[in-house]
């Protein structure tokens, strides 16, 4: 069995390291309010090196053996072919609502994580 939960916190520890709570708050904003390709869209204007991040997780065996039926990979470096991957996954409405949670949690705990941070941060001072 799979405990994807432990990849949500990997990385969303990671990107709650070195991102602003308030991007991540209106990240998942936009996912929960408009759609994964909207929330996507928007970090890669607002914050690119996240979308990076979120990359890397859906590059994890674990996660994209089931969103792909190749092996492929969603390209890392290439904003419009990783799009063209994700219009591929948007086909399936399982495999669209296992990506959202996936990506949610993720977001999710990399708030908490960030806002901690960001509390400490404000105790120091």
């Amino acid at each position: 069995m799979i405990n994807l939960d432990y990849l949500c916190i990997k990385y969303g520890q990671i990107i709650g390291e070195t991102q602003d709570k308030s991007i991540l708050q209106k990240a998942l904003g936009v996912l929960r309010e408009d759609g994964i390709y909207a929330m996507l869209l928007w970090i890669e204007n607002k914050a690119k090196e996240t979308n990076q991040d979120l990359i890397g997780l859906l590059n994890k065996e674990e996660i994209k053996r089931y969103l792909l039926q190749d092996s492929n990979n969603f390209p890392e470096n290439d904003f419009k072919g990783f799009c063209e991957r994700l219009q591929t996954v948007a086909q399936d409405i399982d495999k669209l609502f296992f990506l959202k949670k996936v990506l949610e949690r993720t977001l999710t705990y990399a708030f908490y994580h960030a806002k901690i941070r960001s509390d400490k941060d404000v105790e120091k001072a």
